[in-house]
């Protein structure tokens, strides 16, 4: 069940309208602000795994996503393209709700370089004691959490394990910004098992994120209707494959043999902080264009005839990323 607080309930009631009829289509009386009736209107049909209220604090960051802020918005969904794929086959593949492929909008607006006053840091802004936690690695050379694959691996873990605890999308996304002990006591002290009915005991920042998770979500699914329409990078629709290297590798000299610039290979790759790839037992990610899959195979290949270590195993590529979404 979803629920609409009283602001929203006294707009649709002043409006002759308590609920929405089977079949209607939500419109606009041309003298009704949207953020007043369509929105709460489209609210009332997202289907989402979560409980939806709409509320002043809502409201606010849709004006924010909406009017102030429409350049952002627009950069910020031109991005979904090369991100939203790696997150739909991730949670897919644990069996959690697409819709939470909308938390790195929030989060980073998926600019996977993104780093928080606090220290948090990715597409999913991952504090490094969290980090640690879930085994990614940060030193002088890698960090993990800048990397769109392993990022995403390790915050679907995360939420996996947090909704085996709470049992409610709400409460694991309260616990995955604030801290999964925060949310405990605050169930404990008032008893209660809803995000809406705990909020005023959790951080002032963690009362804000619901209403700021259901207006990012509203906006990615709805931007067209308000006459936003991103402009999409041609470089964030390239095909691209995907390998785990085991050993030191140098990103210059794949990009000389593989005919790419640097800067491409170090784009695509945010996590290595340096022009390499230190030797890892259990292998970094490693994202390639495809064109230059079959130059990249002869350049492993060359190496091991040379004695090196060094070797790749393919792990995802973009049509196979397609195929498991379909």
């Amino acid at each position: 069940m979803r629920k609409m607080n009283t602001m929203a309930f006294s707009t649709l009631f002043a409006l002759g309208l308590t609920a929405l009829p089977s079949g209607l289509q939500a419109t606009t009386p041309t003298s009704v602000d949207p953020l007043e009736y369509e929105i709460p209107m489209r609210l009332l049909q997202m289907d989402l795994p979560f409980e939806v209220e709409y509320n002043p604090e809502v409201r606010k960051h849709l004006e924010g996503y909406l009017i102030r802020g429409q350049r952002e918005t627009k950069q910020m969904l031109s991005r979904t393209a090369m991100y939203f794929p790696i997150f739909e086959y991730y949670l897919r593949k644990n069996g959690l709700p697409d819709e939470l492929k909308y938390i790195p909008l929030l989060e980073s607006r998926l600019q996977p370089k993104a780093e928080s006053s606090a220290g948090a840091a990715g597409l999913w802004q991952f504090m490094p004691i969290a980090a640690t936690h879930y085994r990614l690695q940060s030193n002088d050379y890698v960090d993990e959490r800048l990397n769109p694959y392993r990022a995403t691996e390790a915050a679907v873990k995360m939420l996996a394990q947090l909704y085996q605890e709470f049992g409610d999308w709400s409460l694991v996304l309260a616990a995955y910004n604030c801290g999964p002990g925060r949310v405990r006591k605050a169930l404990r002290l008032t008893g209660c098992d809803s995000f809406w009915d705990i909020q005023h005991l959790l951080p002032r920042q963690t009362q804000r994120y619901l209403p700021a998770l259901i207006a990012t979500i509203y906006v990615a699914q709805n931007h067209e209707m308000h006459g936003i329409s991103p402009r999409f990078n041609p470089n964030h629709q390239k095909r691209f494959r995907v390998f785990r290297i085991n050993a030191s590798l140098h990103l210059a000299d794949i990009a000389s043999h593989c005919q790419l610039p640097v800067e491409e290979l170090l784009r695509l790759n945010p996590g290595y902080l340096q022009d390499f790839v230190p030797a890892q037992p259990k292998g970094h990610y490693l994202i390639l264009p495809e064109v230059a899959f079959s130059k990249f195979q002869q350049y492993i290949i060359k190496e091991s005839r040379r004695g090196s270590t060094s070797y790749a195993v393919a792990v995802l590529d973009s049509k196979e990323r397609e195929t498991a979404h379909n």
